[in-house]
Order: C-alpha cells, then sequence, then structure tokens
C-alpha cells in the first residue's frame, strides 16, 4: 500500500508541478496545502528510513517553486548561453550549490507569465532594459542557457563585463538538442514560449511549414550556429564550453571555487523542485557569499 501511495505521489506532484508554474498565489498555496493533507499519512513511515522528513522535502519543493522574498539583485556574475534543453536544468541547480542564485526558465514561465511581453518586445527589436530589471528585481545574480535568459547572453555580457559565461551545450551534441526539442511531436519546443523561440530558433517556428526531417535539419543547424557565434565572440578568458556531463570539477575551476564534494546533479525537463539545493536567495550559500 505504501509503495502504491508513493507511486500515486511521485505523478501527482509532478501534476501539481506544472499547476503550480501556471498558477500563483492564494490557488497554489491551497493545492499544496491539499496535496501535503493527502500524502502525508503513511507515506511519512516510509520515509524514517531517509535522512529528511517528508514534510521538509514538501516545503523545500514549494520554496523552490515560488521562491521566498529576495532582494533584489546588484549585477550578473554568471552568463549561460545557449538554449534550454541542453542540461540548462542541471546547472542552474548546480550553480545553486555553487554559491549563486540562478535564473532558469523561471521569469517568463515559473513565475508568472506577464513577464513574457517584455521579452517578446525585446526580440522583436525593443529595449533590453525591462528585461533586464526583471531578472534583477527577482534577486538573481546568474543566468543559464534556459529561455529567456540564455537567448539574451550577449545582453548581459556587454552590461556585465566582468562576468564570466558558460557556453551551455548539450551533453550529446546538436543530435541530442534536436531529439530533445522535436520529442512528443516537437512539444519540447519550449511550451507556451513558442513565439518568443521563434525569434531565435526556426525550427521552433511552426509558421514555417517544414517537413519532420527539414525541421530536425533547421533544428541542428540553428544549434550549431548559436553556440558557433558564442565561441567567436565571447572572449577565450570570459568562456567555458561547458555540459552537465562534464561534472563539478571544469566549473568550479572556472568560477574559482572549491570543488564539491556532493554528487553532481543530473535533472532534465524544468524539474527543479529535485534540485537538493534552495533555488532562493535563503540559500544559505547565498547567505553566506560564497560565491563572492
Amino acid at each position: 500500500a505504501i509503495l502504491a501511495q508513493a507511486i500515486w505521489l511521485k505523478e501527482y506532484r509532478n501534476y501539481m508541478y506544472h499547476y503550480c508554474v501556471i498558477h500563483s498565489g492564494l490557488k497554489t498555496f491551497m493545492a499544496w496545502v491539499i496535496l501535503i493533507a493527502l500524502t502525508l499519512p503513511g507515506i511519512a513511515d516510509a520515509e524514517e528510513c531517509g535522512s529528511t522528513s517528508f514534510l521538509q522535502k514538501e516545503v523545500n519543493i514549494v520554496q523552490r517553486v515560488r521562491p521566498l522574498k529576495v532582494q533584489p539583485s546588484t549585477g550578473i556574475k554568471i552568463i549561460g548561453a545557449g538554449f534550454g534543453r541542453s542540461s540548462s536544468t542541471s546547472v542552474e541547480c548546480a550553480l545553486a550549490r555553487l554559491g549563486y542564485y540562478p535564473a532558469g526558465g523561471g521569469i517568463t514561465f515559473r513565475e508568472n507569465k506577464k513577464f513574457l511581453p517584455a521579452w517578446l518586445d525585446w526580440a522583436r527589436g525593443g529595449s533590453f532594459e525591462p528585461c533586464l530589471q526583471q531578472v534583477l528585481q527577482f534577486g538573481y545574480n546568474a543566468t543559464t542557457s534556459d529561455q529567456p535568459t540564455g537567448l539574451a547572453w550577449k545582453e548581459f555580457m556587454d552590461r556585465f563585463p566582468a562576468a564570466k559565461v558558460l557556453n551551455i551545450e548539450h551533453p550529446l551534441g546538436a543530435q541530442g538538442f534536436v531529439h530533445s526539442v522535436a520529442k512528443g511531436d516537437w512539444r519540447g519546443c519550449f511550451t507556451g514560449q513558442h513565439e518568443l523561440m521563434s525569434y531565435f530558433m526556426d525550427c521552433c517556428n511552426f509558421r514555417l511549414n517544414f517537413t519532420d526531417s527539414k525541421r530536425r535539419e533547421v533544428c541542428a543547424n540553428d544549434y550549431l550556429r548559436t553556440h558557433e557565434k558564442i565561441k567567436r565572440t565571447v572572449p577565450a578568458h570570459r568562456l567555458l564550453t561547458y555540459t552537465a556531463s562534464d561534472g563539478w570539477e571544469p566549473l568550479a575551476n572556472f568560477l574559482g571555487l572549491p570543488v564539491p564534494d556532493d554528487d553532481f546533479p543530473h535533472l532534465s525537463g524544468g524539474h527543479t523542485y529535485m534540485c537538493p539545493w534552495p533555488l532562493d536567495t535563503n540559500s544559505p550559500h547565498v547567505l553566506s557569499g560564497v560565491a563572492g
């Protein structure tokens, strides 16, 4: 019975996560109260053999989906460049462990869709300043390759000349990226952000009537062209070409930080709630200034 309930919990929690990234405020709070009330009995007994209580795990998940109140950031120290679907969630979690507060897809999806229009305006040729102010107001001091911030790596680089740049690639290269984006009849094309992505990737522009094979070819070219441009543009002393399969050492060395003893996080699908370290500025690593 406990095993069956645990399986149900995993599936229901995934559903609730996607509910929470779409809704906000009281609806989100009540949904999590109901979830915990329904799943705590019975599972708690099974959790006794673990090192973390079931309730604390749920509290941690809630905090990662809806970060606590943060102070505005004074600047960006690490800039992620490239696209999502390229181990960006793993890198987001790793940066949190190293002491940064990284922006993933949170601004235009997990946080609130009302922030998307500013990024669309920028993609169409408008000012980047409103987008930058969003990032800083949320308290972020690092970005990943996830959209929207990964698309703006050049803008961040120009505004923060001391920041280092991570050229975040898919562990399996261009074809691995294409597979991630094309899965489920191209449902990997960044749900809810097709229009934004269409300005940067022709393969996610569904106004272009490609065959499946042609769209895959275009997608690989989009990927390769973007990463080649990053390598040409960013000065060598500011750049690390990196993927999650590289693990801790090159990332920590590049940032001038100790290599963690923890296992490197390998996450996927934007599931930041599975990160074992808090993705908010209340993290003890952020509060203690580990990342400078």
